[in-house]
């Protein structure tokens, strides 16, 4: 695998919305690369992202939300954060590790780290649980992503095999 595909991979584990929920089974089962090295890359560039929004983006947005330009939007993502977050505002580090681990559509990092920026979780807690949270929701992704393949290409070789008498 060359240096490239490393890159690759870290940064769509960094992507919004699909995050290591997307990294991990396009390129396990796609690109057909190790998985253990997709989900050591994908883990990195996961905790990477997470930690820059707690400590970068969540600043700037608070700050940009002060601006007549800006206001509007940053609001509505703000606020969207603050509507979805609910587990994380009840019980604080342990509701981010929750609503970071398990992989369900709209949580992750992204929407995690920007909560708890919002809903002033202390940084130690934040760090332990954006780490803990990732850690959790690879396991889940690759469980999954390696338990799926396996299933998938026994129902296309079955398939397969009983059409055209092959895979014996």
């Amino acid at each position: 695998m060359d240096f490239s595909m490393y890159i690759k991979i870290i940064i769509f584990s960094m992507l919004p919305i699909t995050e290591l929920r997307l990294s991990i089974p396009y390129f396990v089962i796609f690109e057909k690369l190790d998985w253990m090295m997709v989900v050591m890359l994908s883990v990195i560039g996961n905790i990477f992202i997470g930690f820059t929004i707690f400590y970068l983006i969540a600043p700037i947005m608070i700050f940009l939300s002060k601006n007549r330009y800006f206001k509007n939007i940053i609001n509505y993502i703000l606020d969207r954060t603050r509507s979805k977050s609910s587990l994380i505002n009840n019980f604080k580090a342990l509701g981010l590790v929750l609503f970071i681990g398990i992989p369900l559509p709209f949580t992750g990092v992204w929407t995690g780290s920007l909560a708890a920026y919002l809903f002033s979780i202390p940084k130690k807690r934040v760090i332990v649980a954006i780490v803990m949270g990732v850690l959790m929701s690879a396991t889940i992704v690759t469980l999954l992503t390696l338990l799926a393949n396996e299933i998938w290409l026994n129902i296309i070789n079955d398939q397969l095999n009983k059409k055209f008498g092959i895979f014996q």
